[in-house]
């Protein structure tokens, strides 16, 4: 069964059955513009892995995750208090 990053990639026009880095980073993209916060780590990390991926991807990719994690890790503690 081919993985829902296969298909993804397919409609968006891309047939090749090789995903690249860059098409990684690009669904992480749409995932964090869309607040699928997890899906786009995922996907930044599996950038990150990609054997294609440069070190200004690779850069990029580390940067979203920290930002992504920091945004989660966001606690107001003035609406913890009564």
């Amino acid at each position: 069964m081919k993985s829902k990053r296969f298909y993804y990639f397919c409609f968006m026009g891309n047939s090749e059955k090789t995903v690249t880095a860059a098409d990684l980073y690009g669904s992480a993209v749409v995932h964090r513009q869309n607040k699928r916060f997890g899906e786009a780590i995922n996907d930044f990390r599996a950038a990150i892995s990609s054997p294609d991926a440069s070190d200004e991807l690779k850069a990029k990719c580390e940067a979203s995750i920290e930002l992504i994690q920091e945004i989660n890790g966001f606690v107001n503690v003035d609406l913890l208090n009564p």
